[in-house]
């Protein structure tokens, strides 16, 4: 893992962190993936505007930016991809190209069991040979066990771009 890559992972784990802290609430009742989800952006937009990662947004369901084009939608196979979150740069650089960072999936343990083709859009989305450059991507779950009176947001899977610095 880069250093990059490395920054990105302690970003993703702190706003994590503050969520469990502060937002416990949201899983413990069982309220909507979008609504965790929304919550947990807040947490991360602030761990990215402290960060060396300063100049990037945070957005959710971000559908746009494809071969070179910022309005077409994002494509694989003739179909639409797309994931939870994303942090990037809007717009194309002629220069830079898209300039994307991250990618989050976030799902709850109780309703996706098998997050397969979450995680196989992930990798997509990290692998060079598409042309998405994400450096990481991340499957984030909701997990609550009563049981052992445990409520939680964490990293299910990583991944990340061999190729990018």
């Amino acid at each position: 893992m880069t250093e990059k890559q490395q920054a990105i992972t302690s970003c993703v784990n702190m706003a994590i962190n503050q969520f469990n802290f502060k937002e416990k609430y949201l899983i413990s009742r069982d309220l909507s993936e979008r609504c965790i989800c929304a919550k947990f952006m807040r947490y991360l937009e602030d761990e990215i505007a402290n960060s060396q990662f300063q100049k990037y947004t945070v957005d959710v369901e971000y559908n746009r930016g494809n071969q070179g084009n910022e309005y077409a939608s994002k494509r694989l196979n003739g179909r639409n991809i797309v994931v939870d979150l994303i942090v990037h740069k809007r717009g194309y650089s002629k220069i830079k190209g898209f300039q994307n960072l991250i990618c989050i999936e976030m799902k709850k343990t109780k309703n996706h069991p098998d997050m397969t083709q979450d995680k196989q859009r992930l990798e997509i989305m990290t692998d060079s040979k598409y042309g998405f450059g994400y450096s990481a991507g991340f499957m984030i779950v909701a997990d609550a066990d009563k049981r052992r009176n445990m409520c939680e947001l964490r990293i299910e899977t990583s991944f990340y771009n061999r190729e990018i610095n």
